[in-house]
């Protein structure tokens, strides 16, 4: 018996949310701080806000709309983690990424660092039913979607800092870099195209997405673990109180 091998293509896993329902995130323009005026915030604000719509149950607002928001607090950038939860509040949205440009060099082999910050709501709408949700049930995740550092407002938690935050400079001269970059580039690009996966490097405006995907990907990991590590605490806090009332009602010996 003959058989044949067909030409397979080979498309990366998408990221996945940590949350287990839709949630509505913002991108801030970017902040250049490479030293060179040879990049547009804007526009590499723009690319990364497309790859974040990448993400499974992450639902983007436009970075124009985030512009007229600025506009509306008459600043032109998130200096403060007061802004930063004001401008959540006013868009109305899950969460905010705040970031920063790095290192800038377009040249084949390109580099590009960035810095990035996410800023939740905190606003959880809770009902006596989800505050005495299993928490390991679809509820019970969706209350320790926010971690509070108030509380003495339950369903109103805000943070003193970002919940989660990245930084890397990825230079593509890094053999590993350009490793991963072929592998990115599988089921993104034609292979049969004059460049083929190498647009990544010879474009700025690809490998910016290549990088983009890199950061979110790490940026959603930081907030799983931040998740997974309040379910451990909420859930030690579940034990102990169980633990008190069993003692409670227990029978005397």
């Amino acid at each position: 018996m003959l058989t044949g091998c067909a030409k397979r293509t080979i498309v990366n896993a998408p990221t996945m949310s940590p949350y287990p329902a839709s949630k509505m995130w913002a991108i801030a323009p970017l902040i250049n701080e490479s030293g060179t005026s040879a990049v547009d915030p804007l526009h590499l604000s723009d690319l990364l806000a497309q790859e974040l719509q990448q993400v499974s149950r992450i639902d983007v607002l436009p970075v124009s709309r985030v512009l007229d928001g600025l506009r509306a607090m008459n600043i032109d950038r998130i200096q403060s983690v007061a802004e930063a939860q004001a401008l959540v509040r006013l868009l109305d949205v899950d969460g905010l990424i705040v970031g920063t440009i790095t290192a800038y060099d377009p040249y084949n082999p390109p580099v590009l660092g960035l810095t990035l910050q996410l800023y939740t709501s905190g606003r959880e709408t809770v009902v006596d039913d989800d505050r005495n949700a299993p928490l390991n049930s679809a509820k019970g995740v969706r209350i320790l979607g926010a971690a509070p550092s108030d509380s003495r407002l339950p369903g109103l938690r805000t943070f003193s800092q970002p919940v989660a935050s990245v930084s890397a400079i990825i230079d593509a001269s890094d053999n590993a870099v350009r490793l991963d970059v072929e592998r990115f580039a599988r089921g993104r690009t034609d292979p049969d195209s004059a460049f083929g996966w190498q647009r990544f490097l010879y474009s700025m405006d690809a490998y910016t997405i290549y990088v983009g995907h890199r950061v979110i990907r790490d940026l959603i990991r930081e907030e799983r673990l931040r998740m997974g590590r309040q379910m451990v605490r909420f859930g030690s806090a579940d034990i102990r109180r169980a633990d008190d009332l069993n003692k409670n009602n227990s029978p005397p010996v």
